[in-house]
């Protein structure tokens, strides 16, 4: 088992609307003379705000959102953040950093770092934390149907677990641990979610690359996930800016295509081969959100594996 550990600052950022956190990533495909578009998103904290990344207004995404939630008692401007569910919305709460004190549903729940809570439907729920830096992030589901009551998961209560997968253990570079928080131990509509820590700077995360649409090798059906990936990464090189490249190709296409990704941002995966290089320098981590297309649908493990990466696993 990999052990979690904190990569990178806490790097706030002014305020920004949805729109300005878009950032158009392109990548190019080889044999070809046109570059593909990639969504990347500035996920970066604004300090006592709650800061919407990831809408449906500056992605391609039907069902998935994410936002940012950073508390700092010290400075200007602090007062607990209350977010309000729609009668149609559930969502989870990650710490990043710090502790948070979660209020919903006449019970609060105190959360440590790498810990989760999951909120059913149309719920309320306010946020505040004691320490000096409280650093959450926020995914939601639109269109759900179906309430389920809220659920606490402590990182450290699967840790040795099946809910622990010690994955790609057949080459050292691509060794790492896939923590599935929100998994079929948690009731939801949509939403699965998870951590994944690597065993070596410069690993491959994600690998072999694979597909979240089990209806066929060049298609998104009923069966199908979204997912945003959101990563934080660390240099052992000083001045070094550190990145990770991220895998764009599409099913059917027969040739690797990549994407850089900086720390502390996000991207829209869903159409894409997941696989994740860094470079000998980078340390990495990321959390993985998945969305179901069909409500209650949520076998995370439902792929297509790249032709040829059958046995990588």
């Amino acid at each position: 088992m990999v052990t979690p550990r904190l990569i990178g600052n806490f790097r706030p950022t002014t305020p920004a609307t949805p729109q300005t956190r878009a950032i158009e990533g392109r990548a190019v495909i080889p044999g070809r003379s046109t570059l593909r578009r990639v969504e990347i998103f500035d996920a970066c904290p604004v300090i006592n705000q709650r800061a919407r990344v990831v809408t449906g207004s500056n992605s391609s995404l039907r069902f998935l959102r994410m936002a940012r939630i950073a508390l700092c008692p010290d400075e200007p401007g602090y007062s607990p953040i209350t977010v309000v569910l729609r009668s149609t919305e559930e969502a989870l709460f990650y710490v990043n950093r710090g502790s948070a004190l979660i209020q919903v549903a006449g019970a609060e729940y105190e959360l440590r770092t790498f810990d989760v809570l999951y909120v059913g439907l149309g719920e309320r729920i306010t946020i505040r934390t004691t320490s000096a830096v409280c650093d959450i992030s926020e995914f939601c589901a639109i269109d759900c149907h179906t309430k389920y009551p809220q659920a606490l998961v402590r990182h450290a209560a699967i840790e040795g677990t099946h809910l622990a997968a010690n994955v790609g253990t057949k080459r050292p570079m691509t060794q790492r641990t896939v923590y599935k928080l929100i998994d079929q131990n948690v009731q939801a509509c949509r939403l699965l979610f998870g951590d994944t820590f690597m065993a070596n700077v410069g690993g491959v995360g994600s690998y072999p690359p694979h597909f979240h649409g089990p209806d066929g090798p060049h298609g998104l059906g009923p069966d199908a996930k979204e997912e945003i990936y959101h990563f934080r990464c660390a240099t052992t090189l000083q001045d070094d800016v550190p990145y990770v490249l991220q895998n764009c190709a599409r099913p059917g296409e027969a040739v690797d295509s990549y994407v850089h990704l900086f720390d502390e941002q996000a991207i829209n995966v869903t159409p894409n081969y997941h696989d994740t290089i860094a470079p000998p320098s980078v340390d990495f981590m990321f959390t993985w959100c998945l969305g179901a297309f069909t409500e209650n649908v949520r076998d995370w493990a439902r792929i297509v594996t790249r032709p040829g990466y059958e046995d990588e696993w």
